[in-house]
Order: C-alpha cells, then structure tokens, then sequence
C-alpha cells in the first residue's frame, strides 16, 4: 500500500530541501536523489514558500537556522497554508528546545545534526509512508458512492454480500473487528472499507503487518522509543498507535505476534494507555484497532501461542472472508476489473478473454486467492498471452503437469539460453512457493519451515516473485547511528 521508495509507473514523490547552504543542499538532494526521489531545492523560507506555490510537494525538509525567516517561520507558514503538508527539521546538535518547539508546532519530525545518511532514509522513507497512507484515504473518500467505501471489493457472491453487510453495521460502531481469512483474499481491503465509513474517516489509516517486524523490532514499531533507549536511538520516535491516534491501527498478520508484545497489546485495548520505550510517561491514545490473521487462532490458543483474552477483546465482532474458491461466480468479475486496471496502467487496449481461458481459470484451485488471480491477470496483459495459466487445476490437484508444461517449455525453445533457463527457472520456482502457500494456506511460519527457508530469505523470495506486495513485508530499519556518511 505504502511507497517506501518510488516505483515506476507513477510519479516519484516529490521533496522540496530548503538550506542556505548550498553544500548541505547538494549533499541532501544527493543522497535523495539516489532514492529515486524528485528534489527541488531553496535557499530561503520566502523561495521555498514560492515553489510551494507553483508546485506542491509530497514533503518539506527545512533548516532551523536561516537568516531572515528562519525555517519555524516557514514551518507556521505551511501549517497555515496546507496543515496537511509534512515538514522534517534540521536542527544543530544540542538544540532539543528548538526540536521539540518545531514537533509542537507542528513538525512530522526532526534530524539533528551531525546524522548519517540511513537516518535521513529512514525518515523520509517513514514522511512518505505517511503521505501515502493518506492520500490512499483521500483517495477513498472520493470514491464513496453506492456502497460507499468498499467498491474497491469485488464480488457479488453470497459470501461477499454477508461480507458488505457486516462492513455497513460495524463500520459506525467504535468497535475492534477481527477480520480473519486466507492469505490474498483482501483483508486489509476490508479494513479500509470499515475506516472510511466510520466517525474516524478524516484520521490516519495505519497498517502494521505483524508477520514482517522481527521480534526486536515490533515492540519500537508500534509504541515509539525515546531517545537513548537504546543503542541507535538518536531520537524521540512516534509509535503506530500514537500516529493512529484518533484514527485506525490495523495489525494485520496478528497471530504472527509473540506472546509478551500481546500482552502490551491487551493492555492498550483494556487502558487505551501505553509506554515509549525507555520512557517513563504514561500516553493515552483514542485509536480504534481492526486485526487480521490468516491462522486458527483458537488453535493457537490451545497451543499456547495466542492469548485468549486478547482473543476475546479483538473479537468482539468476526468477518470472515471466503477464498476464491468457494466464490468462483465474482472471478468473471474480478477478472474484468483487473484486466481494465492493468490495460489503463500498462497503456494497452481492453483484453476480451476466451472462453477456454476463462473454464481454465473455473478449474483452478487458487490457493493465493484473490492476489493470486491479480498477478495472474497482469502476466496475461504484460504478455498478451493466455497460455500463461495457473500452476495447479481442480481437475489434477497437482502443480504444472500435462500438457501446460509442456506448452510452457514450447514457448521457450526460441529464446537464448540463458534467457529461457532463467524464465524457466522463475516459472518452477514461481508454481513451488504457490503450492507451498496452498498448503501452508499462506502461513509463512509454516512455508518457511516446509522450505528449509530462513523466515527472512523466504520473505526475499516471495516478494521476488510477486506472491508478496513489494510494499507489504518490508521489514523497516531503526537508525544505528553508524552506517552511511555522515552529514553535518
């Protein structure tokens, strides 16, 4: 959901720097550039607000200290101009008063000076987050009209429509919703569907997959850190849920989180009240949970893996989504609305499918549900081909055997050899991570361990292969302190 980094197509996020030191300047847009970033620069508040006026930015990264108008003066002007624009300040080393005067007022967040180049990554990368998350819910609520909020959902099955139904009634209810389902069948789409229709719409949509923070991590994800909390701590850092205050926190992939972190879970739900690590403050949030997990978690609780109390707070009201398979009426449907999505973002014609690609897409198994099928669409429309087919069919059970194969091979027979062995190599190791999933029933715990995997690795992989959105599992960075060059 979230751009970490740009990605074609589409316009890279667009940063304006503002310094009066032209050095610093070109060493800033520099290392951003390399991101894949669009940069403007200024060398003044007034230049700055001036470019902003002609072309807006994604994110605003300002100087304290500048003569004239200084960069807080910038930064009250942007608040009054656009609240809604992201500001990150650069202060001088031991100027904390400047720093938290800047959060006060208004400021995403802040880098003191002398910092290294990861942490000026790390935290554009986290703005930007931010900046998507929010225009994904800009983009929502104009998109509110027959069912409004959920026409991203495709389906008109009688499955799906206990599905909307449950949506419309909770949706209003300040409750938490625990959404459970198969890996691909559109949890977090359903999420969105209840955040957009609730009192909460205008607040921030956090989405925090459980599954791909490590354990050492999780804890400084969701509830923030001070600084000196730890080693690389450079400074005071805003938890998920106090970024979700007053909005939605979805903890998606739940059943992957470790006992000791759903204990702080529980007692958020119960207290609405949690710690910053190293911090001795007590923060009261008012932010609405929704979770999802595509594991039993009753047999987790009876494994002792998930607690039962925090079972029983997060279902307090269940939707549970059906796999593709028991709603194979909505593939036409949903075949359409991938195929017109991909032609208008590839710049190629509205396909018509063939009647016997269509039975064959009837015969398959989907054990990757929904997002298998979208990745399936967007091969056939990259590749104009319908003979790029499922890996596995209700009539074999079994992956790529008979004829498929066969005519997979067929195709590559005209191609160089190290092309066709590669395109080879990624359609065997494409069908096997897909069976596995099947059979995992998208647990990656379990895929990991039926691989001989490292969870990491596997993660690699998948996202390699597209059976993971590139966005979705990255695993994100705390600032060490020592990596990069440094920046004074």
């Amino acid at each position: 959901m979230a751009f970490l980094r740009p990605s074609a197509p589409g316009p890279a996020p667009a940063i304006l720097l503002v310094d009066d030191e032209a050095p610093v300047l070109y060493t800033l847009a520099t290392v951003l550039k390399r991101e894949g970033y669009a940069i403007e620069t200024a060398s003044s508040a007034r230049e700055a607000l001036d470019k902003l006026a002609a072309k807006p930015a994604d994110l605003v990264i300002s100087d304290v200290n500048m003569p004239g108008e200084s960069g807080l003066d910038l930064l009250d002007a942007l608040r009054k101009r656009d609240p809604e624009t992201l500001v990150i300040m650069i202060t001088a080393f031991g100027s904390e008063a400047i720093a938290v005067d800047a959060m006060k007022r208004g400021a995403y967040d802040y880098l003191p000076k002398p910092f290294a180049n990861d942490d000026l990554k790390i935290t554009v990368r986290r703005a930007l987050e931010k900046v998507s998350l929010r225009k994904e819910n800009d983009f929502l609520r104009q998109q509110l009209h027959g069912r409004q909020g959920m026409q991203a959902i495709i389906g008109s099955s009688e499955g799906m429509q206990r599905v909307y139904d449950l949506i419309e009634r909770v949706a209003p209810n300040d409750v938490t919703v625990l959404i459970t389902g198969e890996s691909g069948t559109g949890k977090e789409l359903v999420a969105h569907a209840i955040h957009s229709l609730s009192t909460r719409k205008d607040g921030a949509f956090i989405r925090v997959n459980c599954a791909a923070l490590p354990e050492t991590l999780i804890e400084s994800e969701l509830f923030g850190f001070e600084r000196g909390a730890f080693s690389g701590a450079l400074a005071r850092r805003l938890g998920k849920f106090e970024l979700a205050d007053r909005g939605t926190i979805f903890l998606d992939e739940i059943g992957d989180m470790s006992v000791a972190t759903q204990t702080k879970i529980l007692r958020i739900l119960q207290e609405k009240e949690f710690e910053r690590l190293g911090g001795q403050h007590v923060i009261k949030v008012d932010t609405r949970v929704l979770a999802a997990t595509n594991r039993d978690l009753t047999k987790a609780i009876r494994d002792g893996t998930f607690r039962e109390d925090l079972f029983y707070r997060l279902n307090v009201v269940n939707i549970q989504i059906p796999p593709l398979r028991d709603r194979l009426s909505d593939l036409p449907a949903l075949v359409e609305h991938f195929g017109n999505r991909f032609a208008e973002k590839l710049g190629k014609p509205v396909r018509t499918y063939s009647p016997a690609f269509m039975s064959r897409l009837l015969q398959h198994h989907w054990p990757g549900n929904v997002r298998e099928l979208q990745n399936l669409i967007e091969r056939v429309i990259i590749l104009d081909d319908e003979t790029v087919l499922p890996a596995q069919t209700r009539a074999n059970g079994r992956p790529g055997s008979g004829t498929t194969e066969v005519a997979g091979i067929d195709g590559l027979l005209g191609l160089p050899y190290k092309d066709a062995k590669e395109n080879l190599l990624r359609t065997f190791e494409k069908r096997y991570f897909e069976n596995l999933l099947g059979r995992a029933r998208g647990n990656i715990s379990k895929v990991a361990r039926l691989a001989g995997m490292h969870r990491k690795n596997l993660y690699l992989k998948l996202k390699d292969l597209d059976l993971i959105r590139k966005d979705e599992e990255e695993e994100p960075d705390l600032p060490d302190g020592d990596s990069g060059d440094p920046l004074s």
